[in-house]
């Protein structure tokens, strides 16, 4: 994706503090917020003086403390109104496509599985059986991994005492502990492997997609294991959190 310039330092400033307002357990004062973005507070103070004329931020005249404002809640409103994963993600899934040479899945999380939203098939392509609306368990595959990683413990626990891990190929895992190892993995590593589980002689590799705490799908890449050796699944991991950081940057 070509990147534009940005145009405006007072408008990228209001977006650092909403940014940085977004990310605190409570509001924070003038000093804490000058000093979050290493900002002066003379230049900070400016743009929260007029933040709070636009209702995009408050001030509480107890404690001094400034709080995401009520404009924000229409504007929230309207954007998840008309939010789409695939308008943002789909360009740099394509790139990544061609990139890789594989195959590359876009999925929600629905329940106890995933559900294809967006399928882009390799050049090289072969006979997967993953199809637009199609569903993959969470347990056996590299997107379902990344969105169980995201999960509660308690939810995770809750998950694997009410679904059954039924063997879809030799390699599936069928071992709750070792399910919930790999899990623990995810979280570290930041993305998420299939390892001939799902379909035999299949690997992707996957991540989630998430920001603020908000999870808004996850993608992967599927390759032929013959394809696969150490050195190229190194390259598709790399390119899968590459790809992340560019999508979740634009969420």
């Amino acid at each position: 994706m070509t990147e534009t310039k940005s145009y405006g330092t007072v408008l990228i400033k209001a977006k650092q503090i909403l940014d940085y307002l977004m990310d605190q357990p409570a509001g924070q004062t003038l000093k804490e917020i000058s000093d979050g973005l290493q900002s002066t507070k003379s230049t900070t103070l400016k743009v929260l003086a007029t933040m709070c004329e636009l209702n995009l931020l408050w001030r509480s005249e107890n404690d001094k403390r400034y709080f995401l404002g009520s404009e924000l809640i229409g504007y929230g409103q309207k954007a998840l109104s008309e939010f789409d994963i695939k308008n943002i993600a789909v360009p740099y899934l394509q790139e990544l496509r061609d990139e890789t040479g594989e195959t590359v899945h876009l999925g929600i999380h629905a329940g106890d599985f995933v559900v294809f939203l967006e399928k882009l098939e390799s050049p090289r392509s072969v006979n997967l059986k993953s199809k637009v609306g199609g569903k993959l368990n969470l347990f056996s595959s590299a997107m379902g991994k990344a969105f169980l990683a995201t999960m509660p413990d308690e939810q995770v626990t809750a998950y694997l005492e009410r679904v059954a891990l039924t063997a879809l190929t030799t390699h599936t895992i069928t071992d709750p502990s070792e399910l919930q190892k790999q899990i623990n993995q995810v979280r570290e590593r930041h993305y998420s492997i299939d390892d001939r589980e799902n379909e035999e002689e299949v690997f992707c590799v996957g991540a989630v997609l998430e920001k603020h705490n908000r999870v808004f799908g996850a993608f992967s890449v599927s390759t032929p294991d013959y394809r696969l050796d150490s050195k190229r699944k190194k390259a598709i991991t790399a390119a899968v959190l590459k790809t992340k950081e560019m999508i979740e940057r634009h969420l």
